[in-house]
């Protein structure tokens, strides 16, 4: 072990393992002098801009400096992971972290030049930004309640991380016509919007001969975008040791066939729709023939389902311990959820807008490690989520919590909006998607708190262009930056969407119904919640509400 010191202030940031393979060694070595000679004008920006992509290396709206992406397989974190995270945002970046859908890590306002410094410093912790963006296969979700949730058909991280680690640095994975995204979940419930992804894998077992077997429903072409499609059942079961079999064919197929010259038609959705579904089917069958069978058991970290060891009483039959904090009973309402461990439970960690300090990330890698087990997951939601909480520890849990700020209710409720960086950091942003996002979850303490509970439900995304990183067109409520007209003079606006939904069985896309100023966001939400509250029927949930109201008649109360 050795000490990593902060160059600037001299303190002692975190000790950390000295080794690190030698390809990453090479490889960023290799990095750093590409980085030299396009600083020389030896190098094109338009290869060194696939180089840094390939090492999740991001320019950032603001000149002169970058966003650094990085790769956390599944979204498991250990606390050490988060605190190195922390003292890399503090010598490298702004000193804060940024959490996505996707389950990355964001840092920002990195020098180029610092990038594979930075990179070394993650390496040393077991993290890696290869492939956090570019023409690659993304980083590869996981469902956060994984080896945890009581009704998972099992645990999928182990799954997920072996995907992850066969296909990094895999030749069939670094040079696609376009991105491509992977997710696996384990329970009843999607919270990991299966659909909306090139493949979903959604656990499943299946009786074979006697014997139980494990495998996935699977789900292929899904993506969102300006073309959203959602995903086309290709099984009802795939045994689990085809999973590489299945993801290296269709990318073998992605990449010989996929678009290459036009880039916004260049996804494999669009593949599958140009050859037609069925011949689809046919070129992936014959190329699964021709790759054959991959042993995937080489790949896997974990071979069996860890579960923390057991301390104290077991307070299964106990949901809140004694407190007379009123806050704490609604925290627990919103935070706290079953466990399929006896004396468990899984604790949801709000990040406003998906965003935490440096200071903060430490002393909740300190809390993780207190409570937890040492185990933290990042949610598509853009939360953390503690995965082994003993259930009387619970009041203890939020009281620590509440000392660093982090221990407001409303996870996974309209107040908790999902946004992408938008015009903040992000090139392409047209619009703050964050500045919208604190806006609207503040009303519901202020102007729009009559419809709280109403509301409660719902979940308002944000995207700050059309490209849909925040997912706002599965929302119930979504918006996505655009600009209008007004008076002569352009204004930031955003366009409406409403009735969106992930989950397989009943996912469908939210229906646009128009464009509107962003001053005027808050009156927008008022008056859906008014005309929800006034002409709802009988227990008819918004989305409903929505698809019986109709587009016309929205847009005419709207306007």
């Amino acid at each position: 072990m050795r000490v990593i010191s902060d160059k600037a202030t001299g303190a002692s940031l975190e000790a950390i393992p000295d080794y690190v393979p030698d390809y990453v060694k090479s490889e960023l070595n290799d990095y750093e002098e590409q980085i030299q000679k396009y600083r020389r004008g030896e190098l094109e920006e338009t290869k060194m801009q696939k180089l840094r992509l390939h090492f999740g290396t991001y320019a950032q709206r603001q000149e002169g400096v970058q966003m650094q992406r990085i790769k956390i397989p599944g979204g498991f974190l250990t606390a050490n992971q988060l605190a190195l995270l922390a003292n890399a945002a503090d010598r490298f970046g702004s000193g804060f972290i940024h959490f996505t859908t996707r389950e990355d890590a964001q840092i920002y306002y990195v020098r180029l030049e610092q990038a594979p410094t930075l990179l070394r410093f993650l390496a040393a912790g077991g993290i890696t930004t290869r492939e956090a963006c570019g023409n690659t296969v993304r980083n590869i979700t996981a469902c956060y309640r994984s080896g945890t949730s009581p009704t998972e058909a099992f645990d999928v991280w182990p799954y997920a991380d072996a995907l992850f680690r066969y296909l990094v640095r895999n030749k069939y994975n670094q040079n696609l016509g376009r991105k491509f995204k992977i997710t696996f979940e384990g329970c009843t419930e999607d919270h990991s919007s299966l659909r909306i992804h090139d493949i979903g894998f959604w656990a499943v077992k299946k009786v074979i001969d006697g014997e139980e077997h494990r495998g996935f429903r699977v789900y292929l072409g899904g993506g969102l975008g300006t073309t959203p499609h959602l995903a086309q059942l290709y099984t009802n079961f795939l045994p689990a040791e085809e999973i590489f079999n299945l993801a290296a064919s269709i990318l073998r197929l992605f990449d010989r066939y996929g678009e290459r010259k036009a880039r916004m038609k260049a996804r494999m959705k669009f593949l599958i729709q140009s050859m037609g579904w069925k011949d689809f089917l046919t070129a992936l069958e014959v190329e699964r023939e021709r790759v054959g069978p991959i042993n995937f058991t080489d790949y896997f970290l974990y071979r069996c389902e860890q579960v923390p060891k057991r301390l104290g009483p077991n307070g299964l039959n106990v949901l809140l311990p004694a407190s007379s904090d009123s806050q704490f009973a609604i925290w627990v309402r919103d935070s706290v959820i079953e466990h399929r461990q006896k004396g468990f439970r899984g604790v949801h960690v709000r990040l406003k807008l998906g965003d935490i300090t440096s200071d903060r990330a430490r002393r909740l890698a300190d809390i993780a490690r207190e409570f937890s087990a040492s185990q933290l997951r990042i949610s598509i939601g853009q939360n953390i989520y503690l995965p082994w909480v003993q259930q009387e520890k619970l009041l203890d849990l939020y009281l620590a919590l509440r000392q660093i700020v982090l221990g407001d209710a409303g996870v996974d409720t309209v107040q908790d909006v999902t946004t992408c960086p938008g015009s903040d950091t992000c090139r392409l942003g047209i619009a703050s998607a964050k500045g919208l996002g604190h806006a609207l979850s503040e009303a519901f303490s202020g102007p729009l708190a009559q419809y709280g509970e109403l509301a409660r439900p719902l979940r308002i995304k944000i995207s700050g262009c059309p490209n849909g990183c925040a997912q706002h067109t599965v929302a119930n409520i979504g918006f996505h930056a655009a600009a209008m007209s007004h008076d002569g003079r352009t204004v930031p606006a955003h366009l409406l969407s409403l009735g969106g939904h992930a989950g397989p069985e009943s996912a469908q896309f939210a229906m646009l119904i128009g464009k509107f100023p962003v001053r005027n966001s808050v009156k927008i939400i008022e008056t859906l919640l008014r005309l929800y509250n006034k002409d709802r029927l009988p227990a008819e949930d918004f989305n409903s509400f929505v698809s019986r109201q109709g587009e016309e008649r929205l847009r005419e109360a709207l306007e």
